[in-house]
């Protein structure tokens, strides 16, 4: 069994039968076995809306016992409490599933992580180049066409020689 601890100190234990696929699937339209051959886990990982809804589906007994509605669970979930609930629902998810199916849910579960810290590593670099801001105002000035001082005017009155008389 996996836990996470919310935001507000509560403890919620993640463990996934059969009888919690069902309540997952007839509370939030989720099939949590769609983890194991689709895109299930980047999406929950990618989502915190839809990783609440199906948390509170898989705690709703707990959530029940506590008087905690949906509403006040979705108020636990933020900062990081949303990766440590993560990770315990995938580590729950691969626990449920025979040894020949666990260990493809955690090889791509790993290669998940691996992943969103790359893609995380690449945008934190990013944004600390110290040319960040310069080349995109560049781009957005070459984008909108907007005109510097360096610029010749095009609005200049027409020349006397084309100008029609009258």
């Amino acid at each position: 069994m996996q836990k996470f601890i919310d935001r507000r100190g509560r403890v919620w234990i993640v463990d996934i039968d059969n009888t919690t696929l069902r309540r997952v699937k007839a509370l939030t339209d989720v099939r949590l076995l769609d983890a194991i051959d689709g895109d299930l886990v980047t999406r929950l990982s990618n989502d915190p809306l839809l990783l609440g809804d199906v948390l509170f589906a898989i705690c709703k007994p707990q959530a029940d016992q506590q008087d905690v509605d949906d509403d006040a669970f979705a108020e636990g979930l933020a900062g990081d409490s949303i990766d440590e609930a993560c990770k315990a629902l995938v580590d729950a998810l691969v626990a449920y599933f025979p040894e020949s199916r666990r260990r493809l849910l955690r090889k791509a579960a790993d290669k998940q992580k691996m992943i969103e810290a790359r893609g995380l590593a690449a945008i934190e670099k990013r944004l600390d180049d110290p040319n960040l801001v310069d080349r995109i105002v560049e781009d957005l000035e070459r984008k909108l066409a907007v005109p510097t001082l360096n610029d010749s005017s095009s609005d200049s009155p027409a020349s006397s020689e084309s100008t029609p008389d009258h």
